[in-house]
């Protein structure tokens, strides 16, 4: 597959790219679909551009790619505005608790410790072995006054992939909501609302989506945004009639300043304002292109290649953090070395001497992430490897 799709990938001619775990490549179709709306809207001013319903068609996309309905699906402008906006609309009642993990991106936890101070909530923290985190220890701290478990599919640090299935079944039994930080999953593995039984999810469209950044989505079941309230709303949130009405009287005179109290259905009434035709229209390409890859193709040619790069760093004689099992991992693969990764210098310098041989990686947690995405190979891995061998030791 890599052989096929790698031409499509402009920067992928100057670089080996093992990050997508924090920014991925775009396609020449998606950067193409970004510059041309953007010259249609702006240089030309082509009335088609400006008509054409560019918000409408991400949502497809996006529904198409995760097995949800259009109308469960809210475009963001990244992970945290999604999450933020479902914390927001929960009538938190004091006393209530938050449930995360001690291994959770500040952008799934920072916003829950901020409701629990404006709420008078409590957090309880679910401790990880050794980088895992079993269902069963989120069965441990469930209880009656928990209201949100809040995690994410694959952890940024380790990898590791959390059994969604199993924890969304625990945390309903005590009436709890599911709230997924999906950014280290979609776009690499094949993510189904239908199996997983989340109740929300959020992600942003920059990483393995390899989409632009500034754009994402957020996915709300159906009978869990309609018990939710947002905490403003705007003019793109009213439902069609209101708003055709307000327009009208807009557009041909009459009272537009009235109270509108009815929003739209289902998860758009968390939609973000004021997004870019342009950055939605790569953010179409992007998820489009990976539909006609195929999302288990793409999962199977993730999980192959994070395998493979476990077995090169073991028999390289680097410690491996990320789990070997295909049902605990996805694309992250992390390890540590004979690098001094314990301060800032470290890690730069890592990152940069890679960077001077061609080759993007990242640092997190004090060991070395590399992300293999569906368009890299073998020779990317034994490239990594190689390159690595020659760093000096601490």
């Amino acid at each position: 597959m890599s052989l096929q799709t790698r031409a499509d990938f402009p920067l992928l001619e100057h670089k080996i790219w093992l990050a997508s775990a924090a920014t991925g490549p775009m396609s020449g179709a998606a950067l193409e679909a970004v510059a041309g709306t953007q010259r249609a809207l702006y240089e030309r001013f082509e009335s088609e551009a400006w008509e054409r319903d560019h918000p409408a068609e991400a949502r497809a996309a996006v529904a198409q790619l995760i097995g949800a309905r259009v109308d469960d699906v809210a475009l963001t402008r990244s992970t945290s505005e999604g999450l933020i906006a479902v914390g927001g609309a929960i009538s938190w009642r004091r006393g209530d608790r938050i449930l995360i993990t001690d291994q959770e991106y500040p952008a799934n936890a920072t916003p829950w410790f901020h409701l629990a101070r404006c709420h008078a909530l409590g957090v309880d923290i679910v401790r990880s072995d050794d980088g895992r985190l079993p269902a069963s220890a989120f069965a441990r701290l469930l209880g009656r006054r928990t209201r949100v478990v809040a995690v994410s599919h694959v952890q940024f640090g380790s990898g590791y992939r959390v059994d969604l299935a199993a924890i969304a079944e625990q945390a309903h039994e005590v009436g709890a909501l599911l709230v997924v930080d999906g950014i280290q999953s979609v776009g690499a593995l094949s993510v189904d609302m239908h199996d997983l039984g989340v109740d929300a999810l959020a992600c942003g469209g920059y990483k393995w989506l390899c989409g632009p950044l500034g754009t994402g989505f957020l996915y709300v079941r159906r009978e869990v945004a309609e018990q939710l309230v947002p905490t403003g709303a705007g003019f793109e949130h009213l439902t069609s009639p209101d708003w055709k009405a307000l327009w009208g009287a807009i557009r041909c005179g009459g009272a537009w300043v009235r109270n509108c109290t009815e929003l739209t259905a289902g998860a758009q009434k968390f939609e973000g304002i004021g997004q870019s035709q342009a950055l939605l229209a790569g953010q179409t390409e992007a998820v489009r292109y990976q539909l006609r890859v195929g999302v288990r193709e793409i999962e199977a040619r993730v999980l192959e290649l994070s395998g493979c790069l476990a077995d090169m760093v073991e028999a390289a004689g680097y410690t491996l953090l990320t789990p070997r099992e295909d049902g605990e991992r996805a694309g992250i693969v992390l390890f540590r070395g004979p690098w001094d990764l314990s301060g800032e210098e470290g890690c730069a310098a890592l990152e940069r001497a890679l960077r001077d041989r061609g080759i993007v990686v990242t640092v997190r947690t004090g060991g070395v992430r590399a992300s293999c995405h569906h368009f890299n190979d073998r020779e990317d891995l034994r490239a990594l490897m190689d390159a690595l061998a020659t760093l000096p030791t601490a």
